[in-house]
């Protein structure tokens, strides 16, 4: 298979067109909205099962999704195996359930069987499509398109049947792509000699395409999985687990829970990291260094922005050797001065708000964030020194927002997205203050110049 750099031609025909599938889905959606609010709950009750409108037209927004790949190849025989096989398959595993329910042990819920079915769904579409190592690649792709889409891959998990959303209507309508997009980086994994070097290198010559493609589907992921272990942990305060307003995957069963906590802090780990690699890689292809260019890619919707100037802007560099050149260029210091005075004054701020509370209420909570605020003040202008004060700062600061959200008796779902991206700063302030390469990077660059 014939690459340039992260995806083969055939992966990127897919992926230019994944718009199509996902107005097919959103207008699917729309429908079973309609419908769902037309004739309440428009269900068909027979002896074998109970089945709705949601669990149809769930099966066919997912046959669809997953069978576009070989639609838009004119491979007709695979797409109709797979949109059929679905179709008949979903709908026959919910009725299957309905039935067994009741017999699951107390250890097994619905909800982890439905994970388990996401997993085979994604494995199918993998062996159907003749892919090398089918089996590696539907099972790390269907985690993580699992965890990190919204998209019901099950009429077993939480079906979105409700009134009309503009957020569902951009969840059906990106779905296709982060099926596809997860789909082809696990299998150029499993399947590409060396493709382990190309996620971690920093210096790829990353082309406008590519980077139009790659980093909105790393960075959707990884803000999507920050909000989901927000409610997560939420439901778990409040001792709610079937609220509709929370992810479909909660559950009162110790292995579904574990699975679900294992799997947002490895999704979390790699889209944060591919973010770092994929933003740099583009920067040094265009021969830019401005680390609040940089800085922007971690801010939700003002990254729109940057995105766009990015993918637009004219490459510099048509080789690793001169990305990494450039990568090894001394950076303007003025952004980390920036960064430490800012986080100083917030410190400081954060210690007379801490110290205010002291006059009308002490307690063990207001005593431990005034310490937290106290050493983070400290550690801001440690932060040029070495690694170990970003660590610091980072696990302080997380340490604080957990702290004020177990204060809050689970309330406060944005504190606790706080606390995922004070982790996700790590990522940044690593890379500002401390950057470095991988040994597969630095062995791309001519010694003399390391030296």
């Amino acid at each position: 298979m014939e690459l340039t750099t992260y995806f083969s031609d055939r992966q990127r025909l897919t992926l230019k067109s994944v718009w199509i599938p996902g107005i097919i889905l959103v207008i699917l959606g729309l429908i079973a909205t309609f419908l769902h609010n037309v004739n309440g709950a428009f269900m068909w009750v027979t002896s074998q099962g109970t089945f709705t409108v949601a669990v149809v037209f769930t099966s066919i927004k997912l046959a669809i999704a997953y069978g576009w790949e070989h639609i838009i190849s004119k491979n007709y025989k695979k797409a109709l195996l797979t949109i059929a096989g679905f179709i008949i398959l979903n709908i026959s595993v919910n009725w299957l359930i309905d039935r067994m329910y009741g017999w699951l042990p107390a250890y097994i819920d619905g909800t982890f069987i439905g994970i388990i079915w996401s997993i085979l769904q994604v494995i199918g579409v993998c062996f159907i499509s003749g892919k090398r190592n089918f089996w590696q690649t539907g099972l790390v792709a269907g985690l993580i398109i699992c965890y990190t889409s919204d998209f019901p891959f099950s009429p077993l998990s939480y079906v979105r049947v409700s009134p009309f959303n503009l957020q569902f209507v951009l969840e059906d309508f990106f779905t296709p792509f982060l099926i596809y997009g997860w789909i082809f980086l696990a299998e150029n994994y499993f399947s590409e000699k060396g493709y382990s070097n190309i996620l971690t290198s920093k210096i790829q010559v990353v082309s406008g395409k590519e980077y139009r493609m790659l980093y909105p589907l790393v960075s959707i992921s990884c803000w999507v999985v920050i909000y989901h272990s927000a409610v997560l942990l939420k439901a778990y305060a409040q001792n709610d687990y079937f609220r509709k307003g929370y992810s479909g995957f909660q559950s009162p069963a110790v292995l579904t829970n574990a699975v679900t906590f294992v799997m947002i802090v490895s999704i979390f780990y790699i889209t944060a990291t591919m973010t770092r690699n994929i933003v740099i890689s583009r920067m040094n292809t265009i021969a830019n260094n401005n680390g609040w260019l940089y800085l922007l890619h971690f801010i939700p919707f003002v990254n729109i922005i940057v995105w766009y100037k990015l993918y637009k802007a004219t490459p510099k560099h048509d080789s690793k050797s001169e990305n990494g050149i450039f990568y090894l260029i001394k950076r303007d210091a003025a952004i980390n001065n920036y960064i430490i005075g800012i986080g100083a004054l917030f410190s400081v701020w954060g210690l007379w708000v801490a110290f205010s509370a002291t006059r009308y209420e002490t307690s063990a909570v207001t005593g431990f964030l005034f310490l937290v605020m106290f050493v983070k003040l400290v550690n801001y202008f440690l932060l040029d020194k070495g690694k170990n004060a970003i660590i610091s700062l980072v696990v302080l600061a997380t340490a604080g927002s957990l702290i004020q959200f177990i204060a809050a008796a689970g309330i406060g779902r944005p504190t606790f997205a706080l606390f995922m991206a004070s982790v996700l700063s790590y990522f940044f302030l690593i890379e500002i203050f401390h950057p470095e390469l991988e040994e597969a990077d630095v062995a791309e660059i001519p010694a003399s110049i390391i030296e």
